[in-house]
């Protein structure tokens, strides 16, 4: 199988996450952002990524990838037991559509403003060196184009960072009966999205590229990952990635 991404994506992050889950052999082909577009539109895949190509079908979509790898796990791996699917998918939902957008527009507001060099070495790990030597002349363009698609902008970062603490604080509230996990003793795709979707702001160590340290980060960008850090839901994405993403 294959697993077309932007290596920094988050959403991606899922997928691959979802495969090593899964036990799956799998290759990854990286693209840059925008440079994305050729490679899976080619596929009749939309304009997104991740996009997962097996012998048989193409799957776009993290969830859609999830749930189809879900099929074939046994039933103490499954990230959607039946039992609880559908809290598991109302709560993947919420980290995807909401969490993970603001993430997303965060992540970005507080790295745009980076020169070319620090941005290509955590965006460009492992997309194709056509990409990489293009990219630093195009990345004035990128930027402008990726400002106006994902409306990025302060007023809209300062809204959406409310949206992020009031998930994280859900999240706390629900672990605070010392439950394992979100939905009780079996590690779902609801932890896995929420880690994921977290990510940007608490910068894991074993994500699937090299994410800067905290201390690499932007200053601007500072308080904010060490309040998200240091937050017990902050810190329960962090143990996620440290016991099960492997």
């Amino acid at each position: 199988m294959q697993l077309i991404t932007i290596p920094m994506s988050h959403y991606c992050e899922k997928a691959r996450w979802g495969l090593v889950h899964a036990n799956a052999k799998w290759e990854e082909k990286a693209h840059l952002q925008v440079f994305h577009y050729r490679a899976v539109r080619k596929l009749n895949a939309g304009d997104f990524v991740p996009v997962l190509v097996t012998p048989d079908v193409v799957i776009a979509d993290s969830t859609n990838i999830l749930k189809h790898l879900d099929k074939s796990l046994p039933e103490d791996k499954k990230l959607y037991p039946p039992a609880l699917r559908a809290e598991i998918e109302a709560l993947e939902e919420q980290f995807d559509e909401e969490l993970g957008v603001e993430t997303r527009r965060w992540v970005y507001f507080h790295w745009m403003p980076e020169s070319s060099a620090q941005v290509l070495k955590i965006a460009g790990q492992g997309i194709p060196l056509w990409q990489k030597l293009m990219a630093p002349f195009l990345f004035p363009v990128m930027r402008r184009f990726l400002k106006r698609h994902l409306s990025i902008n302060a007023d809209n970062v300062e809204q959406g960072l409310t949206t992020v603490k009031n998930h994280f604080d859900t999240v706390a509230e629900r672990l605070s009966d010392g439950r394992p996990y979100l939905l009780g003793e079996q590690f779902t795709a609801a932890d896995l999205s929420f880690a994921c979707m977290a990510a940007p702001v608490v910068l894991p160590a074993e994500y699937g590229i090299r994410l800067p340290t905290p201390e690499e980060a932007p200053d601007s960008a500072k308080a904010d990952i060490d309040y998200f850090r240091s937050h017990p839901a902050g810190q329960y994405a962090l143990k996620l990635f440290k016991e099960n993403r492997n």
